[in-house]
């Protein structure tokens, strides 16, 4: 399938598509658009920002269409070779997974925008660009010039693209792959300490999964004017976009930078290669549901901020800053009494993405990093500091992406419970698919490394934490801190 990709209307923000599509002699195809993207599980409809829709035959003939469901398309294509479909989309969304254009930027998500014919997403999609050529090209896709290639529809769907003839770019090698940093907004950091840290935690990730699985790496910062922050994954580069512009250096901001970027490429390894085995392949059509997300949501986001300590890019004290606003998080969340982790993780096709109604769920992001935390601490003692979670996550890696299969709750239980040689019965029965448990839980987890949680109330009644050192630590717990931060 040969896409064109052009400027439509950059003022009130169209990207325009036309792809030739070799019908192999099929008197029907079905034209399929995505109903969700990756990393956000919950239905997108796609199909809403599309107009202007228009089918042609070999002599350039209006051919006969009309829709078998909200996004997808059946084309009467008897007696041509090749049909043109052509269309345009509105994008207009400058988040870090969607699309955007205007006259200096075309931003897109192409899961978003781009068709596959029914059983034929595994054919090859060749992507050209009409754009300026001094326009700079940022995408994990192999490029020729001004053209993108895609093995599958998968791999073009989780293949965002930067366009622009502001972009910024920065690369390193890091073992045998390099890293490439693109920024578009105007506005860099310190490049060479950001690759100084990025490197450091890089390394300490891809320690704990033993390989590096790719030739090249990219992220695409998206820098906007206004306070923002957002960040979705993607196979071989993330795309991250933050605001306000003018904080970028200051060092609060500068740490959530890190913080985003961190959690982004542990991604790579955790839902990008080792996958829950609903989702493996993605169904682009429909929901998803998987119970797992504290499981690819969760960990990533544990991991996300401990490897920037473990590495050496954070103090304790700028951890401890973050773990307590994550712990803020969830003890001002009262789901946490009401609906169960796994079942939170299923209703992110419902209300994952927006408040809902007060207290009725809890975040595979906050309470998943509660739960892994947990069950790191919990595997540093028993085994005492032979291993910890990171060890779950290899084996994991191995049994699941390694051999080709998705991973399930049992796979997960089974090898925590073979790293740490006792039983997590009672962890998945009442943390992972009860509710109400948590305070005992997280107790038990802070007394095995000597801390205390001071929570207080603001003028408003929030809940607000401070985690300290005990200041008599027995040895045990000494020793067991020191493993967990290191």
């Amino acid at each position: 399938m040969n896409y064109t990709v052009y400027m439509a209307d950059t003022t009130d923000h169209f990207v325009g598509l036309q792809a030739k599509i070799n019908t192999q002699g099929e008197k029907l195809i079905q034209l399929q658009l995505p109903a969700w993207r990756p990393g956000r599980y919950e239905l997108g409809n796609f199909a809403k920002h599309i107009r202007k829709l228009k089918i042609t035959g070999d002599t350039g003939d209006q051919l006969d269409f009309y829709k078998l469901s909200k996004d997808c398309w059946e084309v009467n294509c008897l007696n041509q070779d090749v049909i043109t479909l052509s269309y345009e989309y509105f994008a207009n969304q400058p988040d870090a997974g969607a699309c955007f254009i205007n006259e200096n930027l075309l931003y897109l998500n192409p899961v978003h925008c781009f068709m596959y014919v029914v059983g034929r997403a595994n054919e090859t999609f060749t992507i050209s660009l009409d754009i300026p050529d001094h326009w700079r090209i940022a995408c994990q896709l192999p490029q020729y010039e001004k053209k993108l290639l895609a093995n599958s529809f998968d791999t073009l769907a989780d293949s965002p693209l930067f366009a622009s003839p502001n972009l910024i770019h920065h690369s390193f090698g890091l073992n045998q792959s390099t890293i490439h940093f693109w920024f578009e907004g105007g506005v860099v950091p310190d490049m060479q300490l950001l690759e100084e840290h990025t490197r450091k935690y890089a390394l300490a990730q891809t320690e704990i999964f033993g390989e590096l699985p790719l030739i090249d790496y990219h992220f695409l910062y998206l820098i906007l004017p206004s306070k923002f922050r957002h960040g979705v994954e993607h196979a071989d580069s993330t795309v991250i976009a933050m605001g306000p512009a003018s904080e970028l250096v200051e060092k609060s901001f500068y740490n959530d930078f890190l913080a985003i970027s961190s959690h982004e490429l542990f991604h790579l390894w955790n839902i990008k290669r080792m996958r829950p085995a609903e989702m493996l392949p993605y169904d682009f059509t429909k929901e998803n549901y998987s119970r797992l997300g504290y499981i690819y949501e969760g960990i990533t986001t544990y991991y996300g901020d401990l490897m920037l300590l473990r590495s050496g890019v954070w103090d304790l004290n700028t951890y401890f800053s973050s773990l307590c606003g994550d712990l803020d998080r969830h003890l001002n969340n009262e789901g946490r009494f009401n609906y169960s982790l796994a079942e939170s993780s299923f209703d992110t096709w419902l209300d994952g993405y927006v408040q809902g109604v007060k207290g009725r769920k809890v975040s595979i992001y906050m309470e998943g990093l509660v739960a892994a935390w947990i069950a790191d601490v919990k595997i540093l003692v028993q085994t005492k500091g032979k291993y910890r979670l990171d060890e779950v996550m290899k084996r994991l890696y191995e049994q699941s992406y390694k051999s080709g299969r998705g991973y399930t709750q049992e796979m997960y239980k089974n090898t925590l419970e073979s790293v740490a040689g006792i039983s997590f019965e009672n962890y998945f029965t009442e943390l992972i698919d009860g509710k109400g448990n948590w305070d005992k839980y997280i107790a038990e987890t802070l007394e095995y490394i000597g801390l205390e949680l001071i929570v207080q109330k603001d003028e408003l009644g929030n809940l607000l934490s401070r985690l300290v050192k005990k200041q008599q630590m027995s040895n045990s717990q000494a020793e067991i801190f020191d493993f967990w931060i290191k």
